[in-house]
């Protein structure tokens, strides 16, 4: 083999072991390719615009990272999303002060994920067909509690949880984000829970004669995911003062694209929080460049899906050419 050819598998293989390249280099080339299109892409506000966007996917793509690092899947988040605003707001509605009510919805969202994490790991039944059965479950619940009818008329205490501004600019979901995303990094990079989840991904049956209780581990990887899921829900509703039915429908899958392109495996064992946030800003980054490039927001599940698509053989890829193939 040629030094040049060994010199190109060297750099290449330091270039995939960055798992955050693969958010991190389509972000970048996308804004090259706005600025030139619509230069009132980069004002203050429609930054902000995109970071809040951003924020409410990534509240969800937290934790999912941590599931599908230990090879878990949840397909249920989305609906978990619209029960967290609705328990909420039938909540408030009952009169129940707003700490009990968010309580009631991060209990529901609990309660969820103990539901997924049973089927996935004592019943072991195959996870996409779990969920997906307890995202239909979710929704019905939903439709025969509310008559699809939506929740509003809510109390401005309730509403500043995400309409409020801090210094009057930073919408506070960015706060929240922030703060999420250097908590899951820390716990993942530096704790031994976030290792045990990241060995756990690598081969069950090697962290299992380690010592690792791994299905506790994917117990809480499945709880932890539905709660996040019922707290975006309730910030969401506070967003628009409004508790949608159907406010997460459909947001399942761009938020396991942006968890995968971020450089987390579906395959598990690879995982990295940042690069989740960088995945959650890409897709808010493209909404926003279709609306301001004034491209029909229909083409958006087309374009989430192709690069859902993608993510998934750059993550075989990747796999690949890491362990030598």
């Amino acid at each position: 083999m040629s030094k040049e050819n060994q010199k190109g598998k060297t750099l290449l293989r330091a270039l995939l072991s960055k798992n955050e390249l693969g958010a991190l280099l389509p972000l970048v080339l996308l804004l090259i390719v706005v600025a030139f299109v619509n230069p009132n892409f980069f004002m203050r506000r429609n930054i902000l615009d995109i970071m809040r966007t951003a924020s409410f996917s990534f509240m969800v793509a937290m934790p999912l990272t941590f599931l599908l690092a230990s090879q878990g899947l949840d397909l249920s988040v989305g609906a978990v999303t619209s029960l967290g605003g609705i328990i909420c707001g039938m909540a408030l509605k009952a009169g129940l002060p707003l700490p009990l009510a968010i309580l009631c919805a991060l209990l529901s969202g609990a309660l969820v994920g103990t539901i997924n994490g049973f089927f996935a790991i004592k019943s072991n039944l195959p996870v996409f067909i779990a969920t997906l059965g307890t995202q239909y479950m979710v929704n019905g619940f939903i439709a025969i509690t509310t008559n699809n009818v939506a929740i509003s008329n809510f109390d401005t205490s309730f509403k500043q949880l995400s309409q409020y501004r801090l210094f009057g600019e930073v919408p506070m979901p960015i706060l929240y984000a922030i703060i999420l995303a250097i908590v899951g990094q820390i716990i993942l990079s530096k704790t031994r829970f976030g290792r045990e989840v990241l060995a756990i991904g690598g081969n069950k049956e090697t962290a299992y004669l380690a010592g690792i209780k791994v299905n506790q581990r994917r117990m809480i990887t499945f709880i932890a995911t539905s709660v996040f899921s019922a707290l975006a829900g309730v910030l969401t509703a506070s967003r628009f003062a409004c508790a949608q039915p159907a406010a997460g429908s459909g947001t399942e899958l761009s938020i396991m694209a942006g968890v995968i392109i971020g450089g987390t495996s579906m395959f598990g064992g690879q995982a990295t929080v940042i690069g989740s946030a960088l995945g959650a800003i890409l897709l808010a980054t493209i909404t926003n460049a279709l609306i301001l490039m004034n491209v029909s927001t229909l083409w958006q599940s087309f374009i989430y899906g192709f690069i859902l698509i993608v993510a998934l053989y750059v993550d075989k890829y990747r796999r690949k050419v890491l362990s030598g193939e």
